[in-house]
């Protein structure tokens, strides 16, 4: 099972391993589904916001999106409640995706499903959503698009450095996970 390193003491994930800076072992770390859920179902805030991400990606694989990986960030995976005394409002999610032919990101209206648009994925699924395709056809923009996240995420908003995660888009992974811990993001009463 890929392991999600520890939060530093500044309560973020590493950017890469301190012990060996040149190694592999760096941000984005390549995790699967699995490992996310379980390091970050710590509160019941957070399995609200999990679950929303769990719904999400249903929603793209019933769209045609299957193939592709997402790079997650944002408070979700800091140590936001001991850095800054709150919990995380959503996760922030960049979905790398491949588009097969015949495939149209259209709803019945024509227009683009709901989850396209950052405000409304936010509102219904609690994931600050953004979208890359990677075989459009323009390699620049591509190049342009993952330099720009890369850092964008690679620092937090005061500037320190950081790591983030990366997870591949998996419709069957998802359903066994969802199938081993059926009840593992269900609200408990309070």
């Amino acid at each position: 099972m890929p392991v999600i390193p520890f939060w530093t003491g500044e309560g973020v994930l590493p950017p890469n391993n301190r012990e060996a800076p040149t190694s592999s072992e760096r941000s984005p770390y390549k995790i699967d589904v699995s490992s996310f859920v379980l390091r970050f179902a710590t509160s019941q805030g957070r399995k609200d916001i999990l679950k929303g991400f769990l719904t999400f990606r249903e929603r793209l694989y019933e769209t045609g999106i299957i193939k592709g990986f997402q790079w997650i960030n944002g408070s979700f995976v800091e140590n936001i409640e001991t850095i800054a005394k709150r919990p995380p409002n959503d996760v922030d999610v960049v979905t790398f995706f491949y588009l097969d032919e015949g495939i149209a990101l259209t709803d019945d209206s024509g227009g683009h499903p709901d989850f396209f648009f950052p405000q409304k994925a936010k509102k219904e699924f609690m994931v600050d959503a953004y979208f890359v395709q990677l075989n459009s056809g323009y390699p620049e923009l591509l190049v342009e698009r993952a330099s720009y996240w890369y850092s964008l995420w690679s620092h937090n908003r005061s500037g320190q450095w950081k790591g983030f995660l990366e997870i591949p888009l998996s419709p069957k992974e998802d359903r066994t996970f969802k199938a081993s811990f059926p009840s593992l993001l269900e609200r408990k009463e309070e």
